[in-house]
């Protein structure tokens, strides 16, 4: 007879050595009800297998197929236990059921990442308030205003510069200011169900956090999704942040590549 919690611990190694996960912007409200349980100290943990099993029922019928299709792609481990275990995950993963022990893992993966996205998100929203209160009505709390939300936006949606790498590298060869390159940008990768799909995660998040900076983070999510994607503040500050973290990486990756003695024909042997 299966041993669940045994069947359990297995899965949650296999998804934590091939680096699997639910995808976080399809997650949906019973995800966020995991993530806020994970961080309080005192949440019972039957409530805890509860919202798990939900997370799983709610993601497992639209996500069994994808997960199925990445989980074949895994390398075989070296370590044997580790190398059965994928075995039994890969039987787990053709199991229709949402309460096998591969889903309900992907589904506890699933919590714990959004709860660490809250955490940032506070953690931003603390410093926003902050710039708020040092700096109120100046363009410096504007452009932190426009960071810290494109920024959680980017984290609830599980957003990466890769995915807009052509754009980005279009907006960096640009031979002008970033101001006039930048709509560009913006118009280039933000269509509208990406911005509503932004605009629904940002006005949902609830966090304990300072309620001035919540709620000026939250206002860029109101209204309807704009038609020209440059008049949407919420999406020019997400693709904005993104952009600037590629080129920040770019950029450190060059100076490391110049500072490489290898690659320096003067160089002592």
């Amino acid at each position: 007879m299966s041993d669940l919690r045994a069947d359990l611990a297995d899965m949650r190694r296999v998804v934590d050595f091939a680096g699997l996960a639910f995808p976080r912007g399809v997650l949906g409200p019973e995800a966020m009800d995991l993530a806020t349980a994970l961080g309080l100290s005192d949440t019972d943990p039957e409530l805890i297998e509860t919202l798990v099993r939900r997370v799983a029922a709610a993601q497992w019928i639209a996500l069994q197929a994808p997960m199925n299709v990445a989980l074949a792609r895994v390398d075989e481990p070296g370590n044997a236990s580790d190398a059965q275990a994928l075995e039994r995950a890969l039987v787990f993963a053709e199991d229709a059921d949402p309460e096998n022990p591969f889903a309900l893992a992907l589904a506890e993966r699933a919590g714990h990442e959004l709860a660490a996205v809250r955490a940032r998100a506070l953690d931003r929203l603390d410093a926003l308030a902050v710039a708020q209160a040092d700096g109120a009505g100046r363009p410096e709390a504007l452009v932190a205003l426009a960071s810290t939300a494109g920024r959680i936006t980017a984290d609830l949606l599980d957003l990466d510069p890769d995915d807009f790498a052509v754009e980005i590298a279009a907006y960096a060869d640009v031979d002008t200011t970033a101001e006039a390159a930048s709509p560009l940008l913006v118009r280039t990768t933000g269509d509208e169900e990406i911005r509503a799909w932004a605009r629904e995660a940002l006005s949902s998040l609830n966090v304990p956090a300072p309620p001035n900076a919540l709620a000026a983070v939250r206002s860029l999510a109101t209204g309807p999704v704009p038609a020209d994607p440059t008049d949407d503040v919420l999406w020019t500050a997400t693709i904005i942040v993104l952009a600037e973290d590629a080129i920040d990486l770019a950029t450190t990756a060059a100076a490391s590549d110049d500072d490489d003695p290898d690659d320096d024909p003067h160089a002592e042997a």
